[in-house]
């Protein structure tokens, strides 16, 4: 892409892309800050369920059935407190990071405990969980400090009762940093949920809302985590900064994604697609002389883009990256259409004059597409006989064979085809020997070597000297001086083209043009 159209481009969008960018990050960043309460119950429901899920599968991985634990410790219990019973559970107690307390309850009123020697009431606070057996049921209670509940399992049989108290699922690492009291943890049983203890007994106020996590896990317990409104508040608080800067980030990779898909948009591949859908290719018309009658053979059609119908770009800018593209085939389409149109209400079919169009090799190895292009010469008024179809040299054939079958067809049809920048790239001579071409262009970089010494000179000198042997019609291009044209005469070569006769020239221009060499 040339600097002049990356200029065009760049101004039509970069001046607004930083503010569009500012935008875009502020809008983000606020965003993302105003979901800072949702952001925060996301949050403390992760961690909740994480802290709560870890804890209680621990405990069930470790005590796992309770029939299954509790039947090897109250066999080796003899129910008379003595001091083999005290070490027993004191040991028990000890080894095992799960068990808080063991206390035993005999027939006579005898009472011991791994912890300490105070029998265990269960008071109104204590909550029956489940029955698992005749002998064996789960309770609910607060320890004594009124903090957090604790799981006890009692088994009562015919010498007294075992009760085993279990640490707190809920352990400490459950309270939040900013206070004591903030959450709520209920333990129930699903198939009973009136039946609740509270982790913590002053916090009873947070049932009012609905629980902002409930756990079900497979020994039946249910699970619930209350939170005080205040505590999303501050940790929504304590986010915001957090999540603004997030949004801010994502804002820029947003923007930076919408400058991508904008370049891209504004690419010349994509404007020159715009161009053909908008037909803002627009023929412009080279005459092309006949130096010996000073008379108009005929005229070159030359492509120039109408960009956004403002601003005129020079075929140097797009043509190259079309050609490569393969975009040039539609253009050459949305040209030939207007040129046909244009020429038509000129009368020229009353005229002798030729006018040469520029096709690339894909073109002519189409057939199909060959096809088309006739047809819409022959629905114009223009006769096939007064088209010609320059091949360029700048690129190469890939099907030499298709190309010979179409150019014949095109013979058949009068319409002449040329070789176009002779000498200048892809095999000349076997061209016009395998194509059978009959009329070629000298090129302008030929032509600019008269009068001078360089060694192109021979090279021109060369392709006329072929040209006049082979019995083929010349064309000079690119004739800008009367040494040139002089020149080119004198060595045979009488039909030319170029600045010295005129400039590309506008319809309205060239209307003129014609009407006046027409008289």
């Amino acid at each position: 892409m040339k600097s002049w159209l990356k200029t065009q481009l760049i101004a039509k969008y970069s001046t607004t892309m930083s503010l569009v960018a500012i935008i875009i990050v502020i809008i983000m960043a606020m965003c993302f800050s105003l979901f800072s309460h949702y952001f925060a119950k996301v949050q403390l429901s992760s961690t909740l369920n994480t802290i709560s899920s870890d804890l209680i599968d621990n405990y069930t991985t470790t005590i796992g059935d309770y029939q299954s634990f509790i039947k090897p410790i109250v066999k080796n219990i003899s129910f008379d407190c003595g001091s083999r019973d005290q070490k027993y559970i004191e040991k028990l107690a000890y080894n095992n990071y799960y068990i808080r307390k063991i206390d035993i309850e005999t027939n006579d009123n005898q009472h011991c405990s791994s912890f300490d020697s105070n029998k265990t009431e269960f008071n109104s606070m204590s909550v029956f969980i489940k029955r698992l057996d005749k002998n064996l049921s789960l309770w609910s209670t607060l320890n004594n400090t009124n903090e957090q509940s604790i799981l006890s399992l009692i088994w009562k049989g015919e010498r007294g009762q075992v009760i085993i108290h279990f640490e707190p699922i809920i352990s400490d690492v459950i309270r939040n940093k900013y206070c004591d009291n903030c959450i709520l943890s209920v333990i129930s049983t699903a198939d009973n949920t009136n039946k609740k203890t509270y982790s913590y007994n002053d916090a009873k106020s947070l049932l009012k809302s609905p629980p902002i996590t409930t756990e079900v896990f497979s020994n039946g317990l249910v699970l619930s985590n209350y939170v005080d409104p205040k505590l999303l508040s501050i940790i929504s608080m304590d986010l915001k900064p957090l999540l603004f800067f997030i949004g801010g980030v994502l804002g820029f990779i947003v923007f930076l994604l919408l400058n991508f898909y904008i370049k891209r948009k504004l690419s010349l591949h994509s404007l020159i697609e715009k161009g053909i859908t908008r037909k803002e290719f627009i023929p412009y018309f080279q005459p092309i002389v006949n130096v010996n009658s000073n008379r108009m053979y005929g005229c070159e059609v030359l492509v120039r883009w109408w960009f956004n119908k403002k601003e005129l770009i020079s075929p140097d800018d797009f043509i190259p990256y079309a050609e490569k593209s393969g975009l040039i085939i539609d253009i050459t389409d949305v040209l030939l259409e207007k040129t046909l149109i244009q020429l038509s209400s000129l009368n020229w079919k009353n005229s002798s004059a030729i006018i040469s169009i520029n096709l690339v090799p894909e073109q002519l190895e189409d057939k199909q597409h060959m096809r088309k292009v006739v047809d819409l010469i022959i629905k114009s008024s223009i006769l096939p006989k007064q088209i010609a179809f320059e091949i360029t040299e700048r690129m190469s054939f890939t099907d030499i064979d298709k190309a010979a079958s179409v150019i014949d067809y095109l013979k058949a049809q009068g319409i002449n085809v040329k070789l176009d920048d002779a000498g200048t790239g892809y095999g000349s001579f076997s061209y016009i020997q395998n194509l059978n071409l009959q009329s070629l262009k000298i090129d302008k970089m030929f032509v600019d070597m008269i009068g001078t010494h360089d060694h192109k000179l021979f090279v021109l000198d060369s392709i006329i000297a072929f040209g006049k042997k082979a019995g083929m019609e010349m064309i000079a291009e690119g004739v800008e001086t009367k040494q040139q044209s002089d020149y080119l005469l004198q060595h045979g070569v009488y039909l030319q083209q170029g600045f010295y006769f005129s400039e590309p020239l506008k319809f309205e221009q060239f209307s003129r043009y014609f009407k006046q060499d027409q008289k």
